[in-house]
């Protein structure tokens, strides 16, 4: 039986599944690069979050046949070192868009509500809070989604049905989008027309920065941006400069450029940016459906079947 790593915290339920397949389950004891190394090096699987795994970690793990991905965002693997080296890398396809789906809209709506600085001013002022500027409705406008895969297609059908707002779809990799979406051909297109914008697409060197000054200064100032995909697709302290000259209305951020963000971070300190920290899949749903899938992942890899999200 093979020995698994274990990286990071993840719902139980999934090493279980491990543990009943006869496999060794071990875990970090802290969440620290050094020791992640070490353990690697004996290792057969491992079963990972976040933290990122190196190419010279690989080099090291003679024994280490498949990473399972606690999600599907790759950008803490090395993709070419672990394809050199004969190592199978799996994603959980599917198991966490409902959840960051509803977290972009909860971080929407709480924006056009002014929800966040008015229930503050609710506890400081009184009820006199009533009196703050008055917030904005979603019926009627348009939404603009960048990336239209698994997540983006729920978020534009969420906008579509429940909102009746008109959605705009950014995606070059797509042929067709989700049926009453129109799909654009130019990213600055999308930018000029949306009352807000949502980022769903991956991480890569194309949508590195892809939020750029130049696109932030031709957003509507009304309109509000929101990431829930990667915080380096925004050039973060062009945002920070658009947000204080008004040239957008406000934004709600689940992810930053560097995670975790400085507490000296200005978009801590302004009443119209709302930041999360990488919370939009942290339902106790998806933290089962992950952890099952990939670690269903790893049982099915050793038993010699085809692994669900198979990328290497």
């Amino acid at each position: 039986m093979a020995k698994i790593l274990v990286s990071e915290k993840v719902h139980p339920c999934g090493p279980a599944l491990l543990e009943q397949a006869g496999h060794e389950v071990i875990y970090l004891e802290r969440r620290e690069q050094r020791e992640l190394a070490e353990k690697l090096k004996d290792a057969d699987g491992l079963f990972v979050r976040v933290m990122d795994i190196t190419p010279e970690m690989l080099e090291e793990a003679h024994r280490l046949k498949i990473i399972s991905k606690h999600g599907v965002g790759v950008d803490n693997i090395p993709m070419e070192a672990a394809k050199k080296r004969g190592i199978a890398v799996t994603i959980t396809p599917g198991a966490n868009s409902q959840a960051v789906a509803e977290h972009t809209f909860a971080l929407l709506m709480a924006l056009a509500k002014n929800l966040v600085p008015v229930s503050d001013a609710y506890r400081t002022i009184g009820f006199e809070a009533k009196n703050y500027p008055e917030g904005a409705e979603l019926e009627g406008k348009i939404l603009g989604v960048i990336g239209c895969g698994r997540i983006g297609s729920r978020v534009a059908k969420m906008g579509l049905g429940g909102f009746d707002m008109e959605v705009l779809v950014y995606d070059p990799y797509l042929e067709a989008v989700p049926k009453g979406c129109q799909k654009v051909e130019a990213l600055m297109d999308l930018v000029r027309r949306s009352d807000a914008i949502t980022l769903h697409a991956p991480l890569s060197q194309e949508t590195h920065h892809m939020i750029s000054k130049e696109i932030l200064t031709a957003m509507k100032p009304t309109a509000y941006l929101i990431n829930c995909a990667r915080g380096p697709m925004v050039d973060e302290e062009a945002l920070i400069q658009a947000l204080k000259a008004g040239a957008l209305a406000g934004a709600g951020l689940d992810v930053t450029e560097m995670e975790p963000a400085n507490p000296e971070n200005p978009l801590f300190h302004m009443a119209n940016v709302i930041l999360t920290p990488h919370y939009a899949p942290a339902t106790l749903d998806t933290a089962m459906k992950v952890s099952t899938i990939g670690c269903q992942n790893l049982v099915d890899f050793f038993a010699g079947l085809e692994p669900a999200g198979r990328l290497l």
